[in-house]
């Protein structure tokens, strides 16, 4: 296992959610998957949407980290506060981050199956962090995999 890539972004998270985009979302509805992942626990995904729950109303100013792997990358889910799993199968025109009020920043992930894991940290309490850049921040680790699994929390 290597760690292939690494990008350090700053995007910003609204409305406490974000969602990456792997492909064509005509057949995904946006306002159905965010209740979904309300009902679950705290992700869903459609065709191409992937839906993340933020403990966080907003953060302006996220860090961001996207991570591409040759294999499943070492667990350090002890450091982070919020874990998530999913599949994702990216199109042809790549990975998107999503989120209200933002526009649509493309994350250097090509084309292909991962398995993706989505952590997060720093979060001062739930819902209004009493600030526009609380500070939490977020990791996004990419590895191909053909075996589709459906999203699940990983860490709370």
């Amino acid at each position: 296992m290597s760690l292939l890539r690494s990008d350090a972004l700053t995007v910003r998270q609204d409305y406490g959610q974000f969602a990456l985009i792997a492909g064509d979302t005509d057949d995904d509805d946006l306002v159905e998957l965010i209740d979904a992942a309300n009902d679950a626990d705290n992700i869903a995904q459609g065709n191409a949407i992937l839906v993340v729950l933020s403990p966080h109303q907003n953060n302006f100013a996220l860090g961001l980290t996207v991570e591409q792997w040759s294999s499943r990358p070492p667990d350090d889910l002890d450091a982070w506060e919020e874990g998530f799993e999913a599949s994702l199968t990216v199109g042809d025109l790549g990975l998107v981050y999503m989120s209200p009020t933002d526009t649509y920043v493309q994350l250097d992930v090509p084309s292909g199956a991962y398995r993706a894991r989505i952590v997060g940290r720093g979060f001062v309490n739930r819902g209004w962090p009493g600030s526009t850049t609380p500070g939490d921040v977020w990791r996004i680790q990419v590895w191909p995999c053909t075996e589709h699994a459906a999203p699940r929390r990983i860490a709370r």
